[in-house]
């Protein structure tokens, strides 16, 4: 309804989902139909929307590999998208719109142009300050994309973002410089971050991501990659800002950067996604909503009213 030019939509996800997946379809959208080909455009003329198990991630990367931590495989996966054009033979063209499952669209919004800019999103948070914490993935975003350093001890200062040689010296020559917290490199920062569940992908800047990655690592994966770069530099790995870092440092002609505050057009986490919720959400431009399941599952289990409060998280009403 709210992204424009849309040419086909594939949900990813384990096995034990596709029952729920299904029964979700057809409660909530009983008129269209799932596509079980993998070709561009439905026989119907319908949207093609189809259903593809994370089998094909998990036996050829997460079981040969493991993942640096917990709960970080789905943020590996997305960047290995691209395998279902190059591996599953799926059709999804060059611009993949990467969007968390909780996520509620309440606004139209454009995300490729004419011009070949295409739209990001930057986030400020009213929780989270301007500085750098650990919560920034400042270690990794830039480690990932500069190898393993020459050194005997890499240094793990998150606020700094350096890595240190064994004479001092500071190695600086990375491609995916984290300026989204304000630390010594960067004292003007926002602090605007990148995550708002959602990303567009573009086939060329991933390959390109991908192979400045193996040959930074010389691995044949950049899953590989990032095990060994987490090992070294004990940072969180965010997916959505090593992509941004990346696209805004080699593509800068490409990026509309447009801003938005948590809390007033952004919800960026809450437990009430129903539709007078989300009707509330459109008349006050609000671009989406992320309806998480542990917050409708805090709520649900809530003894008190304080309780309750707390996990509803963002409202619009």
């Amino acid at each position: 309804r709210h992204i424009q030019n849309i040419r086909s939509i594939t949900f990813i996800g384990p096995p034990r989902d596709h029952n729920l997946f299904q029964e979700n379809m057809r409660i909530h959208y009983p008129h269209l139909r799932v596509d079980a080909t993998t070709k561009s455009s439905s026989s119907s003329g319908m949207l093609p929307i189809r259903w593809i198990n994370e089998t094909h991630w998990r036996v050829t990367y997460k079981d040969r590999y493991r993942c640096p931590y917990i709960g970080v495989c789905q943020q590996l996966m997305k960047l290995f998208v691209f395998d279902l054009g190059k591996k599953l033979h799926v059709d999804i063209g060059t611009n993949v719109l990467i969007v968390d499952s909780d996520t509620v669209w309440s606004r139209d919004v454009t995300f490729v142009h004419d011009d070949g800019t295409v739209t990001y999103f930057e986030v400020n948070d009213y929780q989270q300050g301007a500085d750098c914490t650990d919560m920034d993935p400042v270690a990794f975003t830039e480690g990932i994309t500069m190898g393993p350093p020459p050194v005997t001890k890499l240094g793990s200062n998150h606020t700094a973002g350096k890595r240190t040689r064994s004479d001092n010296t500071v190695q600086l020559d990375t491609v995916t410089p984290y300026r989204a917290c304000r630390r010594a490199e960067y004292p003007n920062a926002t602090g605007a971050r990148h995550i708002a569940h959602h990303m567009l992908f573009q086939y060329d800047v991933m390959m390109h991501l991908h192979s400045t990655i193996k040959r930074a690592w010389s691995l044949p994966n950049i899953w590989q990659a990032f095990v060994k770069c987490h090992k070294l530099t004990k940072s969180r790995v965010a997916e959505y800002e090593l992509y941004y870092s990346f696209v805004s440092f080699h593509y800068p002609e490409r990026v509309l950067l447009k801003n938005l505050q948590n809390g007033v057009d952004f919800m960026g986490g809450s437990s009430i996604c129903n539709d007078h919720e989300m009707e509330c959400c459109r008349n006050q431009n609000v671009l989406l909503k992320g309806c998480h399941n542990h917050r409708i599952e805090a709520m649900n289990a809530a003894e008190s009213k304080v309780e309750k409060f707390g996990a509803m998280g963002e409202m619009c009403c």
